[in-house]
């Protein structure tokens, strides 16, 4: 009696290797077959109570749109891919090919799945399946997204970043229904909008969890695509005319005391076209509870504009009070660290 129910347990866990694998595989051309008939749907799972239906689960990028730092969103062209065999649609006639058929309402049982930080959706194209010979369905769906997902931008902008998009059964528990990773079907086009930075390989992941306010326990697809920014559109479009800006506060250093109003007016200038340069930035940087990377060189680039806006004013009283030796060696001492200060700050910011 042992052997007869060891035997049953390998056969079954066997079948369900085999099943797995199957879901895995490649996808049968469409044909000119027929659809099953409508008495073969039922609303019903495939499997028998107790008996887990596993789905297969796969996501396409066929295209990222946008990647918004300031909301934390990632928009997506997408196709969402589900498998399972259903035994009763299995028609040997259909041979090699695959029957394209509307998807008939309720009629027809399909996984009911949601994705856990979903903002947005669009649906594209109507909504069909494929069915083979031994009853394998495949449902795909290309959909527009709108993914939330929080950023580490500590590191802004040579921050690097995963993408994770995690779907959830949307009712059943993991004795309905069990996912399984199509990684065969995993794709992200090569040809990908770069948007700024440069999308990696992206990796599925299946495991069961508990849900929030909710009991029991769900299978879950989590998927993981990585993003690396590339810095150097930022190091031109907003490093360049930041030291440009403080490169022209560090002229003061160099007009004669006698160019007094000058060197306020350069201070003065220097300091606004600074603040107007940040004001201008600050739509198109996240806004977060803390300093990123390029915040910290801002913060220390608007000190040095603002301390050779100090000492232009300071000249003014010293040419007042005749102190032309202490004049001389500010000047001296801020030709030499002005720059070395300059340094320091996009050393800790940039690279520390």
């Amino acid at each position: 009696m042992v052997l007869v129910l060891g035997c049953r347990a390998l056969c079954g866990r066997a079948e369900a290797q085999a099943l797995r694998q199957d879901l895995d595989g490649p996808l049968n051309a469409r044909s000119s077959v027929s659809c099953p008939s409508p008495e073969l749907y039922s609303p019903l799972r495939p499997d028998p109570e107790g008996t887990p239906t596993v789905v297969g689960v796969a996501l396409l990028f066929q295209n990222i749109s946008r990647l918004d730092d300031v909301e934390q969103t990632m928009t997506a062209n997408i196709y969402v891919a589900l498998r399972w065999h259903d035994p009763r649609l299995a028609d040997a006639g259909r041979g090699a090919g695959s029957a394209n058929c509307p998807i008939p309402g309720k009629e027809l049982w399909v996984p009911l799945i949601e994705p856990e930080n979903l903002r947005s959706r669009q649906l594209l194209y109507d909504k069909r399946f494929l069915v083979d010979a031994d009853g394998t369905v495949t449902l795909m769906r290309r959909v527009l997204v709108e993914i939330a997902n929080p950023l580490d931008l500590h590191d802004f902008p040579f921050d690097q970043h995963q993408f994770q998009i995690t779907l959830w059964p949307t009712f059943s528990e993991v004795d309905e229904i069990v996912f399984q990773p199509l990684n065969r079907w995993l794709v992200v086009n090569p040809s990908l909008s770069r948007l700024g930075g440069e999308a990696g390989a992206a990796a599925a992941s299946v495991r069961e969890s508990a849900r929030i306010a909710r009991s029991g326990m769900y299978s879950r697809y989590d998927l993981v695509i990585e993003f690396t920014r590339d810095w150097s559109f930022y190091a031109l479009k907003l490093g360049v005319p930041l030291i440009l800006i403080v490169l022209m506060a560090y002229a003061v250093y160099f007009l004669p005391p006698t160019a007094v109003a000058q060197q306020v007016a350069v201070g003065m200038t220097s300091m606004l076209t600074l603040v107007a340069y940040m004001l201008a930035l600050g739509s198109s940087l996240p806004k977060i509870s803390y300093l990123t990377r390029m915040d910290q060189l801002f913060v220390g680039c608007a000190v040095l504009v603002f301390i050779s806006l100090v000492k232009a004013i300071l000249t003014t009283k010293w040419v007042q009070q005749e102190a032309t030796n202490v004049i001389h060696r500010v000047d001296i001492l801020g030709r030499w660290l002005y720059p070395i200060a300059l340094l320091l700050v996009m050393l800790i910011a940039l690279v520390l």
